[in-house]
Formats: C-alpha cells, structure tokens, sequence
C-alpha cells in the first residue's frame, strides 16, 4: 500500500474561508449528536439510523482524533464554527492488490451550511491533504446521481466524472443510480500550477 505521512498540524490550508481540523473529544461529541438526527443525512445520504459513514479505522494517531494510517475524518471549519466533514478510507481495489488502490472519499454538509462553498473547500482542501501527506494516485469519490453535477466546470475538488453505476444504491426504498468521480495525481499537480488553493 501506499506510504502514508500524517501531518501533525491542527489545522490545513485555508481555501474560501474554510478549513480542515481534526477532531478532539468535544466536536467529536457535538458532531456525534448530529448524526443521530435523520435531516443531517438527507436527501441523499439518509440509509438508516444503523448508518454513520464511519469507516472501521485502525489505531488513531496520538493527537489526532479521528485519523489513522487506514483513513480518517476531519471537520469542516469557518469562523470557529463546523460546517460538516469529510471522510477518507481506502479506495476499490482494482488490481488484485492494495498497491492498486486510491484513496476514497466522503462527503457531509451540515443542512444549514449547504449552498455555501463548504462543500468544495472542503473536498478541495481533503484532495490536497491526500496527495501532499500520502503517495497514493488516485483518490474517488460516488454520490446520488441525480444530485451530481451536470456541468464539467462544477465537477467537484477537480475530479473528473467518470460514468454511471447503475442501481448500485439502496436509498427511499428502491436501488439509485451513482456517479463515480475522480482526480488522479498528475491532473491534481498541473491544477495547483494553474489554480492554486483560493482564499
């Protein structure tokens, strides 16, 4: 598998405002609260009161709350205040061998931050941290495909829209289509040279 290299910052480069932090014991409770509610998850993420999008990571790295070598989350953060989070866990293993796995990715925006720009900060700034502290190539990403962009300049964190997985999510009570994205390593260098992180 790829070598992977936790920062130790406590908190990542801004882009709009926004932030990544790790957790701590307090916003971890706070954002546990959150989840527990129905309207957090919904329209498109809502799968059951059983579903947290918690990946089963390994030991946590001293210090930082909620992040190891296997994945990890981290809030959303603008003005002190948590917008949502982001998630991180090994990708699909397309070759027989987790030498050929990328990252996967979630996604979470609390209902009163959405139509803001946290959700693109904040899978830009993951995208980011993923490339610059592991050796991964590619990292991925699926959401309801009736929610995904239909404009190839609204594609989120620079990822590309990679075809259609039909009926592959049980949600409302009947299967849903998703849309696959993904950014490999090379296309995320050349979009820092031409775009860097924006303020």
């Amino acid at each position: 598998m790829w070598r992977v290299l936790i920062r130790r910052s406590r908190e990542m480069t801004f882009m709009h405002g926004y932030s990544l932090r790790p957790y701590d014991p307090s916003t971890e409770a706070e954002m546990a609260e959150r989840l527990r509610e129905s309207e957090t998850w919904q329209p498109n993420n809502w799968f059951g009161f059983g579903y947290t999008q918690v990946p089963p990571f390994g030991p946590q790295s001293p210090g930082l709350g909620m992040i190891s070598p296997d994945g990890g989350r981290m809030r959303i953060v603008r003005d002190g205040t948590t917008a949502g989070q982001v998630s991180w866990f090994p990708g699909y293993d397309y070759g027989g061998s987790p030498r050929h796995r990328g990252w996967g990715v979630g996604l979470l925006i609390l209902p009163e931050h959405r139509r803001t720009r946290a959700a693109s900060a904040g899978l830009g700034l993951l995208i980011d941290y993923l490339f610059l502290t592991t050796t991964a190539n590619r990292v991925e990403g699926v959401t309801a495909a009736d929610a995904a962009p239909r404009s190839t300049s609204a594609m989120p964190g620079g990822m590309a829209r990679e075809g259609i997985l039909r009926s592959a999510q049980w949600r409302d009570g009947r299967w849903n289509d998703v849309a696959i994205y993904a950014i490999l390593r090379e296309e995320w260098e050349q979009r820092r040279t031409t775009t860097g992180n924006e303020d």
